[in-house]
């Protein structure tokens, strides 16, 4: 559902009247009436048609400034063309023409602000604001007149138009008459208002062309190529559906590279899986080489070592997880580290565990690393400070921590 409302220059507060429809999807009206903002039916999606006689459509070359500073600097540059204050006019750029010329269209700020202000406290969410004129459909070389037998409004090109002052049957609106000196079209195509009206006899030099079509701002199709008057800081926030087009690109490239990343983390984990598969296979397979083929294995590693200490102790020779050599590299590694005191050592299962006082975390490191250069493991097991110092509860073995 999708409500429009026609703004007019009478509207002044929230309790001002608009008449307002509420069309479907397909664009049939269900609902339509006439009263407050308050009264409305409440919709997310509001758009309002401004009568012309409140919007300034015209052209001028533009500077060459930045986008940020291109809303405050806008209303001067029509400051010769309007009436009140420049400060006090919403100006919104339109297309740019091939002359190097741009489309404005100028609304008084503090008036659609207090509008934009009585829509949101009615719940009233409006997300496009569009010039009444530009309901017209209009053909090349051509403009197109809405009216009704009294008064009404005009379409020129590139979405430019605006209000025609008051005539009848026999006398064209004066406004119409400078607009056609300065520039006149191959033809004026004539919309009816609501009654049907016939072809005035205006002698403009010009054909009027009387169309069967009317227009009905209720139910009139707005062009894609419509400005939207709410731009700058009276813009309405984006939505999601807006702003796909932009982030879509912007999703996909990362949607890509997540499943490059993740095809290649798992191929480099298959990987290294399948290389640890082939390498447990081989240990495997020396164990039972070695220790005989009906030998259970838990863990090859292990019992390997454990088995070469075994015959290596039946041979009388030592092992490097026994306390001897474990001693000596380690106390080769600790031997040099300044401020390093030994306070408890105790061997079992081929391990070492040691307590000792550090002077701060670095020696640690430096501690780790020479017990690694020795071919030993360090698993710091407990470490806390106290007075300057740390003292820490190593773990001192061969090969891996088991």
């Amino acid at each position: 559902m999708n409500l429009r409302i026609y703004l007019t220059a009478h509207w002044q507060d929230a309790a001002s009247g608009c008449a307002w429809v509420l069309l479907d999807d397909a664009g049939n009206v269900r609902e339509s009436g006439n009263g407050t903002l308050a009264s409305m039916p409440h919709s997310d999606e509001a758009t309002v048609i401004v009568s012309a006689e409140r919007v300034l459509a015209t052209t001028a070359v533009l500077p060459r400034i930045k986008r940020s500073k291109l809303e405050t600097a806008l209303p001067f540059a029509l400051e010769d063309a309007l009436i009140d204050d420049a400060t006090e006019a919403h100006v919104t750029p339109g297309a740019k023409l091939p002359d190097g010329r741009t489309v404005l269209y100028t609304l008084n700020r503090s008036w659609l602000a207090r509008f934009l202000a009585a829509s949101a406290a009615a719940k009233v969410r409006v997300r496009r604001v569009v010039p009444e004129f530009c309901l017209l459909p209009t053909r090349a070389g051509e403009w197109s007149l809405a009216w009704d037998g009294t008064q009404g409004f005009l379409a020129t090109t590139h979405s430019l138009g605006g209000a025609l002052d008051s005539g009848d049957d026999a006398h064209a609106p004066v406004s119409l008459q400078l607009r056609l000196q300065q520039d006149a079209p191959a033809a004026l195509r004539l919309f009816s208002l609501g009654n049907e009206v016939q072809v005035p006899n205006w002698g403009l030099g010009v054909p009027v062309i009387c169309e069967k079509q009317s227009i009905d701002w209720r139910k009139a199709p707005i062009p894609g190529d419509v400005p939207n008057l709410l731009w700058g800081k009276l813009a309405p926030p984006p939505r999601i559906s807006e702003l796909w087009p932009w982030l879509r690109p912007a999703l996909m490239a990362a949607l890509l590279l997540f499943g490059v990343e993740v095809c290649t983390s798992n191929l480099e984990w298959a990987l290294l899986a399948n290389e640890k598969r082939q390498l447990m296979h081989s240990m495997t397979e020396t164990f039972q080489e070695t220790f005989g083929a009906d030998a259970t294995i838990v863990d090859a590693p292990l019992q390997m070592r454990r088995n070469l200490a075994r015959l290596r102790h039946a041979a009388g020779i030592s092992d490097d997880a026994d306390f001897s050599p474990l001693l000596d590299k380690f106390a080769a590694a600790s031997s040099s580290l300044p401020g390093s005191t030994l306070r408890t050592l105790r061997y079992a299962d081929g391990k070492l565990d040691i307590e000792m006082a550090l002077a701060s975390a670095t020696m640690l490191d430096k501690l780790q690393q020479r017990i690694a250069e020795t071919g030993l493991t360090a698993q710091v097991v407990d470490k806390h400070d106290a007075s300057g110092t740390i003292t820490v509860q190593l773990r001192v073995s061969a090969g891996s921590v088991r």
